[in-house]
């Protein structure tokens, strides 16, 4: 069974609300799902996850609109957000604001795991459900890249797009909007959700925002947050310095270790306790990066093979067969017929 993550109840607002400009009373469904009006009259109490992910799912299908998660989370501007909303606002950079938005997520509840990172040539925002049993319900998945897509475009007041989405549930057998919302090309069966930017969209400047503000702002979050959880931290800083240390042949377990101040036994017991382990983060790493050279870029396998830590091709497609069942000359081609 799921755990009892919790989430604020602005999204199932949203949901209710909306199905009541649509003329459907949605009591029902919030009895489906096992909540009452009294639960989400406040969009800041804290309600199951599960139950938000099951109202949104419920709703998609009873409305029978297959562009649902995307409609609503391009309807939000970001001021409605509450206090991450704000924040986001406030940030000096379109890559400041991501970066907020990973450290603070939890201001809105602890449904979602969320991480920013340079990916290879391309910045990285990757988010999925906590819990592996949510994961893959897609109107919820489709509903957040959407209200991040248009984050980004009030903060920089830009239609700007990431360069392509990636979603953990699969291509949706009925036609859905995402050209009209995303704005980009979408791949669907991935380990993660996610949005992929270009670096210099990153660097965009975030219009009206007010430093002083946003240092108050921030300080709202710690409050809120309290001390900051070391155990989702260390999955994350594990994956930062396995990036930087991959063309340098530098991600023995040994040598992650020593940059962490521990022993390698103590990394792999403290990731044992996130139900991970050191060689399966490190193959996940190099799988994704491994599939977005060879989907976005023209590189030779060498170099495909150098920039995920392969010291010879041959390694790489090994590896790359164990990941996937192809090599890597036939998922290229494969990417390149769906583009």
């Amino acid at each position: 069974m799921p755990k009892s993550l919790k989430i604020n109840a602005r999204l199932a607002g949203r949901v209710f609300d909306d199905l009541r400009r649509h003329g459907v009373t949605g009591d029902e469904l919030l009895h489906d799902v096992g909540l009452k009006r009294t639960d989400i009259a406040d969009p800041e109490a804290r309600v199951p996850y599960v139950a938000v992910i099951g109202l949104i799912e419920r709703a998609a299908a009873t409305l029978g609109d297959a562009s649902y998660g995307l409609r609503l989370g391009a309807a939000q501007e970001t001021r409605d957000g509450g206090l991450l909303g704000f924040v986001l606002l406030n940030s000096p950079t379109l890559m400041d604001a991501l970066a907020n938005l990973q450290r603070y997520f939890r201001v809105v509840g602890d449904g979602e795991e969320v991480e920013l990172e340079k990916a290879g040539p391309h910045v990285v925002l990757r988010f999925r459900e906590s819990e592996a049993a949510l994961r893959g319900r897609r109107h919820n998945s489709e509903y957040i890249a959407a209200i991040l897509v248009r984050a980004c475009r009030d903060m920089t007041r830009k239609r700007i797009s990431p360069l392509r989405a990636e979603f953990m549930h699969g291509q949706p057998n009925t036609s859905v909007a995402y050209a009209d919302y995303l704005g980009c090309p979408v791949r669907f069966n991935s380990g993660w959700d996610a949005l992929i930017f270009a670096p210099d969209t990153m660097a965009l400047p975030v219009i009206g925002a007010d430093d002083k503000l946003l240092g108050v702002l921030q300080r709202a979050c710690e409050r809120t947050l309290g001390p900051r959880p070391t155990q989702a931290d260390l999955v994350h800083d594990v994956r930062t310095l396995v990036l930087e240390s991959l063309t340098k042949g530098a991600t023995q377990v040994d040598a992650i270790a020593r940059q962490l101040n521990m022993s390698s036994k103590t990394l792999e017991r403290r990731l044992g306790e996130r139900g991970k382990t050191y060689s399966a983060l490190l193959d996940e790493i190099r799988s994704e990066l491994a599939k977005r050279y060879l989907a976005d870029t023209d590189f030779r396998l060498e170099q495909v093979a150098y920039l995920t830590g392969y010291s010879e091709p041959a390694a790489l497609v090994r590896a790359f067969k164990r990941w996937t069942g192809q090599t890597p000359i036939q998922y290229r081609g494969q990417q390149a017929q769906q583009a």
